[in-house]
């Protein structure tokens, strides 16, 4: 059984925004965010960025989780 949460565009704003300052403090070294969390926190970002622009009607045609990942690690 798959389970899920419901998030609607509020919700992914602020996930999206939280998940940006957490990666930024695992790239200035902050002592409460993981290094190893880095590949995991930025495909969590790219969902939360493609539901965001997905709820907002901002979606680019044919940008997908992993178009927006590859954006953000290169």
């Amino acid at each position: 059984m798959r389970k899920g949460i419901q998030i609607n565009e509020s919700d992914s704003l602020i996930l999206w925004r939280a998940l940006e300052m957490y990666r930024n403090g695992i790239m200035s070294g902050n002592s409460m965010a993981q290094e190893n969390d880095y590949d995991e926190a930025t495909m969590l970002l790219a969902k939360v960025v493609h539901k965001s622009c997905d709820l907002g009607g901002s979606l680019e045609k044919g940008e997908t989780v992993k178009s927006i990942y590859k954006g953000l690690v290169d």
